[in-house]
């Protein structure tokens, strides 16, 4: 009897693994074939394109790559928009980092109410403030241009949701680590850069992504602030090849190929750190 329910059980997590490995197998499908159906839609033929859209294409033509590049200038909209989302991301962490420490770890009466007001910035629409912004930030733009006074609504808009994961975050950690530090002599500043931030990294590398993200693919406040070529961001370079009468396919594909590679590369990087930011606190002990 015990041997027959020894088979059962094995059997069961045989078929509950296969389940897991399909199950798995179906979802990595489902994410990566979309971006493999955008680069090989976007090195074939437009005849192609149009007559078979779902099947492999017959003939590799890169040609589009160069022509986005050189033609449509992809290339400095991919370096105007790295700029901005890195700044962002860069200010964003300075400011969230120490306004986290201060409601997080150190102890005065009015932290939860600043941290409350911080969070109100989440109940209003971002794309109800647009126009007052941009109204408001007027001398900003003439007297910086407007690629730098963008960084301004970017990193305020950021603000709400990086303190309240990287204070939630700092208000796990152990507060015996911090007491061991200031026993050794530690003080505000060296706790703050030499504790608090190494063992909050993974709320760090979480921020990162979504602010970056976020802001590289941000349109809206892109289209009403950065007016000229020069300063364009990948969203708008992509606006360049849809008009009245149709849409060019293939540059459009070709564009979008080029602007999911920082994205990837980041999420590569900083992998292992967003992981452990989303599982923190799910095991005690």
């Amino acid at each position: 009897m015990s041997s027959r329910s020894n088979i059962a059980a094995i059997a069961f997590l045989k078929l509950k693994r296969g389940l897991a490995v399909v199950l798995l197998m179906g979802l990595a499908i489902s994410v990566l074939y979309p971006l493999a159906w955008t680069v090989m839609s976007s090195i074939r033929n437009p005849q192609e394109f149009f007559l078979n859209p779902w099947g492999l294409p017959t003939s590799i033509n890169f040609s589009v790559y160069k022509k986005v590049w050189n033609e449509f200038y992809v290339g400095r909209a991919l370096l105007n928009s790295l700029t901005i989302a890195s700044l962002t991301v860069i200010l964003s962490l300075a400011f969230s980092l120490t306004a986290s420490f201060a409601i997080a770890r150190m102890r005065w009466r009015f932290s939860n109410v600043v941290l409350a007001f911080l969070l109100t910035g989440l109940m209003i629409p971002g794309h109800s403030t647009i126009i007052p912004l941009y109204l408001t930030l007027i001398p900003v733009i003439e007297a910086v241009g407007a690629k730098n006074a963008i960084l301004i609504p970017y990193v305020a808009g950021t603000l709400p949701i990086s303190v309240f994961i990287i204070s939630s975050y700092m208000r796990s950690l152990p507060s015996s680590v911090e007491e061991a530090a200031i026993i050794d002599g530690c003080n505000i500043r060296q706790l703050f850069f030499r504790i608090i931030i190494p063992m909050s990294l993974p709320a760090v590398a979480s921020v990162t992504i979504f602010n970056f993200l976020g802001v590289w693919n941000e349109l809206m406040l892109a289209l009403v602030f950065l007016t000229k070529n020069a300063e364009q961001t990948l969203p708008l370079a992509l606006l360049r090849f849809s008009g009245r009468f149709g849409t060019q396919w293939s540059e459009t594909l070709a564009t979008v190929s080029i602007a999911v590679i920082p994205s990837i590369l980041l999420y590569v990087i900083l992998q292992e750190k967003l992981i452990k930011g989303m599982t923190a606190g799910s095991v005690k002990g």
